[in-house]
């Protein structure tokens, strides 16, 4: 095969390979064009669907309803403000009504309270301390907060208790407050005074 025959027919395959080249670029864009098409079709037809039926009345009486649900919002809306503030007023005249020298704590209020806890003449390890008390919870020996309850903020009184009969053992307190671990008290039992300061009552 002489050089002009081979260049030709090096030249026929390239343009045969450009040829295939623009029909599979022509076959890729004519494919994403009906894909394209079809997705505008698609949508177009659900929006239709969507809206057939309605004319010009059905879009009236929507327009209707939306303002009909904004004017039942601001009335609603409106309702609750109101019962807001009136909640509001009532919980300040409770707060206010606890503030008053002469308010007696409540079972539901809570007593910030200062207690010392004594076995006859000897204050034990534990005994004493401060805690929020809220009264009929349970959280103290049973009778604790029903002796709390009628007292005013201020007040040093004593609460008599009886520990339960599985309640575990303590110390005797020393002076700076650590427990004194030569001088074992038994609890659980046992009759105990606990001297009780209403500091403050909420």
């Amino acid at each position: 095969m002489n050089p002009e025959n081979k260049r030709a027919a090096r030249e026929r395959r390239a343009a045969e390979k450009e040829r295939e080249k623009k029909v599979k670029t022509g076959k890729l864009l004519a494919l994403i064009a009906v894909i394209v098409l079809a997705v505008v079709l698609l949508l177009w037809g659900l929006s239709r669907s969507g809206t057939s039926g309605a004319g010009k009345s059905g879009q009236g009486s929507e327009a209707e309803s939306q303002s009909q649900d904004s004017q039942n919002k601001g009335q609603k809306d409106s309702s609750q403000t109101k019962d807001q503030k009136t909640s509001g007023s009532d919980t300040n005249q409770t707060d206010s009504a606890k503030t008053d020298p002469d308010y007696k704590a409540q079972k539901g209020d809570t007593a910030v309270i200062h207690y010392v806890g004594k076995v006859g003449d000897t204050a034990f390890y534990g005994g004493t301390g401060d805690y929020d008390l809220k009264l009929g919870s349970g959280s103290f020996i049973s009778g604790f907060e029903d002796q709390v309850i009628g007292h005013k903020k201020g007040e040093t009184f004593d609460v008599h208790v009886t520990f339960p009969a599985n309640y575990r053992s303590s110390y005797a307190m020393k002076q700076d407050g650590q427990a004194d671990t030569s001088r074992p008290i038994t609890l659980a039992g046992t009759e105990a005074t606990f001297t009780v300061t209403i500091q403050e009552i909420k």
